[in-house]
């Protein structure tokens, strides 16, 4: 099987978030599968240069339309990390400081630059000769892919045989443009309708993807639900929700060779689930590293991610005052909203040595907060699958999650006396639900001995990469054997 797996970020070349470790190591699994082939293309951002990878240009020469403009793009490949990556060169385009926009605004040219990522990488399919079977689309910048496979570049028709699977890691980011834009997608016009691509006069790239893949696919089994609802649906419940078994929820993994604590060079000390004493260093490690004062019985609680209300900041702010009356200490890593910059600087300097604060994306200190801390803080109004309670468990930070996506999926609600279960959950978005949960946990750190297990047991839990990549496998057979005459 020759698979093609096409994201706008990959891992460790250039990312955001979660998905650039999802397009970073599920690929790498799925060329494991036996009998697979696979490649990726993404474009060739400034941030791939800045992280000290220098792909090698392979002298091929691309045309691409876009509107009534062609543009020239150059292809480069990198062979290592594994599977084979190309990238597309436009350094117009992909040549700037952020991957989408500044912390203030995205790019004005978004759609024109994802349009031309999109072509290009039809295009190069094209000049290898790549016969895939399967092309892996995600995300709103990969959602033209589809229908631009089967009209090809210019929209005049190509004689393609690919079938298409299109993953949705965040529903919430869908790519809306214009409407008076469509004309550079140089796709028919019967395609700007309701049933089509188009959402209240605008192009909808994420409705694109869903309406015009052979199979939608999300990142957990409870999202696959909760986007066929009108709170998580982000207005397209009901397009969703019609899909029935066209759509399947997949939970992503964890790429143990890479996240596992007794290897982890970014350590102050190695463990694992047999000899997790190596934790404590951590522990200490990091509250010297972020000015924290340890007590005994006080639990540092880690918090890595985007500062924005979907990660629950919100909620965060509106306990801080009850939260902090607890004896806890917080570190919080990410970026965001301004509005949260603010409110992290302001407990920072309310509680000096309870709340330590960096507000970057640093990610040899998002490895050392995770194996430092007891608890890992997620409530996440939504979370299509969640990784950082994925890498917690596996480093003995016990997650303490809101009820939703992933995290409803991937962890287990610990017994009062913690002989099962391997985290904290609660239910209902409001912060007294929060703070509840948070007492649970806390009255169970106070006794070590049942501590301990819940800890062991919690990285003990498997969510390789291998598992669901086997799974994405059965979904590619099945999208294959529905379409035997296109194969």
């Amino acid at each position: 099987m020759k698979i093609v797996f096409v994201a706008s970020e990959i891992n460790p070349f250039a990312s955001t978030g979660g998905l650039a470790d999802v397009t970073g190591s599920l690929p790498r699994a799925l060329g494991r599968e036996p009998g697979v082939e696979i490649c990726r293309i993404m474009p060739l951002y400034h941030q791939v240069t800045e992280r000290g990878f220098h792909p090698r240009d392979t002298g091929v020469r691309i045309e691409v339309p876009v509107g009534f403009r062609t543009y020239p793009a150059e292809i480069w490949v990198a062979d290592e990390p594994t599977p084979r990556t190309y990238f597309i060169r436009r350094d117009e385009f992909f040549d700037r400081s952020h991957l989408y926009g500044t912390p203030e605004k995205d790019y004005d040219d978004n759609f024109e630059r994802f349009v031309f990522f999109q072509k290009a990488a039809v295009a190069l399919m094209d000049a290898l000769e790549f016969k895939a079977d399967i092309v892996h689309c995600n995300d709103w910048q990969t959602g033209m892919l589809p229908l631009l496979l089967r009209h090809g570049i210019r929209g005049t028709g190509r004689a393609g045989t690919e079938r298409t699977v299109y993953t949705i890691h965040n529903l919430a980011f869908q790519g809306l443009f214009p409407g008076s834009a469509y004309g550079i997608t140089n796709l028919p016009f019967t395609y700007f309708h309701l049933d089509g691509l188009e959402f209240y006069g605008n192009v909808n790239c994420m409705k694109a993807g869903i309406t015009a893949a052979d199979c939608v696919t999300t990142v957990s089994r409870t999202y696959a639900r909760e986007i066929q609802t009108e709170g998580v649906g982000c207005g397209l419940h009901g397009l969703l929700a019609k899909l029935g078994t066209k759509l399947v929820g997949l939970q992503n993994g964890v790429d143990y060779a890479d996240w596992n604590p007794a290897t982890d060079p970014q350590l102050a000390a190695r463990f694992d689930a047999q000899h997790p004493e190596g934790k404590k260093t951590c522990r200490e490690h990091l509250a010297r590293l972020m000015g924290l004062e340890l007590k005994p019985g006080r639990p540092i609680i880690g918090m890595i991610t985007r500062l924005t209300d979907q990660k629950g900041l919100g909620l965060l702010a509106a306990a801080i005052t009850e939260f902090m009356q607890r004896d806890v200490a917080l570190v919080i890593l990410g970026l965001g909203q301004q509005k949260y910059h603010d409110a992290c600087r302001q407990w920072g300097a309310q509680w000096p040595e309870r709340v330590a604060v960096k507000l970057e994306f640093d990610s040899p200190l998002a490895r050392r907060i995770v194996a430092g801390s007891d608890l890992m803080l997620m409530p996440s109004q939504f979370e299509p699958s969640g990784l950082n309670q994925l890498y917690a468990m596996r480093y003995g930070s016990i997650p303490l999650v809101h009820d939703v996506g992933g995290l409803t999926d991937t962890v287990e609600q610990a017994a009062a006396d913690g002989t099962s279960g391997t985290g904290f959950k609660f239910a209902g978005f409001q912060h007294a639900a929060m703070l509840a949960s948070l007492d649970q946990a806390l009255a169970l750190y106070q006794r070590p001995a049942e501590w301990r297990p819940l800890m062991v047991r919690a990285m003990e839990k498997d969510f390789s990469w291998a598992r669901t990549a086997h799974e994405y496998i059965g979904v590619y057979n099945e999208v294959l054997a529905r379409h035997p005459a296109k194969r």
